[in-house]
């Protein structure tokens, strides 16, 4: 009897799995509005009842798919060690930029492997379509993603410069995340100026490495 339980409880993950993967790429690429609960299913692969069943409809599959990309992001930004970087840093009377520079370097470079990396490459296109045309899963990748991101950004650029006010800081914490979104919305511009189909692990780390720079620069942390 248990194994039969556990056998059933697998196979109910497994197709859950199969219905998020398949909604990360047709959500993306087509929005909420323009799938079909039939494509889903054949999507995934499995029967258009196991929707209803598993996911409580083309709706819950959305929102399984908003869970899975923030718990992601999170996962791949490391928050839980940079909250401790960050930690330590206010602790201090006075921060040295050595040490700021090392978190932001930690933070942007997280934010770049996340948002850009190839195999996570419709997370940000899913972001930005919840920017513009916002469902009501709008709120769960802003609080459990984008404002906790935000918030330790934009205090690394107070602790970087202390006399600046709180709506300054949080300007340049935009600009820098700026730069990165930059990359996913004209990713098809960049794609056509540096003439390739897609971007590279290799190419992932030259950008990296530029937005790294000019982040270290934008906050004066560039000769620390």
């Amino acid at each position: 009897m248990t194994e039969k339980m556990n056998k059933h409880t697998l196979s109910s993950e497994q197709t859950r799995e199969k219905l998020i993967q398949a909604g990360v790429r047709l959500f993306a690429l087509s929005g909420v509005s323009g799938v079909r609960t039939r494509q889903l299913a054949e999507e995934a692969g499995v029967n258009q009842s196991a929707i209803p069943y598993h996911l409580g409809g083309k709706s819950g599959v959305y929102a399984a798919v908003i869970r899975k990309i923030t718990d992601d992001l999170a996962a791949v930004t490391d928050v839980s060690r940079i909250d401790a970087a960050t930690e330590a840093l206010t602790a201090q009377a006075q921060p040295g930029k050595t040490a700021l520079k090392t978190v932001l370097v930690s933070m942007v470079s997280g934010l770049c492997k996340a948002l850009l990396s190839p195999e996570r490459a419709l997370y940000g296109t899913l972001i930005l379509r919840e920017q513009l045309e916002q469902t009501e899963n709008y709120d769960v990748i802003y609080q459990s993603f984008i404002e906790p991101f935000h918030k330790r950004l934009s205090l690394l650029a107070q602790l970087a410069d202390p006399q600046a006010d709180i709506k300054t800081t949080i300007i340049r914490a935009h600009a820098l995340i700026g730069q990165i979104l930059g990359f996913v919305v004209a990713q098809k511009a960049y794609l056509c100026r540096s003439e390739a189909k897609s971007v590279s692990e290799d190419e992932l780390a030259e950008i990296t490495g530029q937005i790294v720079l000019l982040s270290c620069r934008a906050l004066g942390l560039d000769e620390a």
